[in-house]
């Protein structure tokens, strides 16, 4: 299963979110990552995505959370593929 048909059996249209990644003491300009499977306190990401720890998330919502952690994690032969995953604060 690709990142893109998980996402979409997960949610009931592609959902986008707005990161501003902190590179040090700077912040890039906010670019929209997608799609994603978001909850209140995780969202999943694509897996070529790079969002460190630090960095804001404005979620479908309009509230923006700042990142915990970031994971990127495997497929490894489950039905979830691979996947960058942010734990919100």
């Amino acid at each position: 299963m690709t990142w893109l048909e998980f996402a979409l059996l997960h949610t009931p249209e592609p959902t986008t979110v707005r990161v501003a990644a902190r590179r040090g003491n700077r912040w890039a300009e906010p670019t929209t990552v997608g799609p994603c499977v978001v909850n209140r306190k995780v969202v999943f990401c694509p897996p070529d995505t790079d969002v460190p720890p630090g960095s804001l998330v404005t979620l479908p919502t309009g509230h923006t959370k700042r990142v915990r952690a970031a994971c990127h994690l495997d497929d490894h032969g489950y039905r979830l593929p691979g996947h960058l995953q942010l734990d919100l604060e």
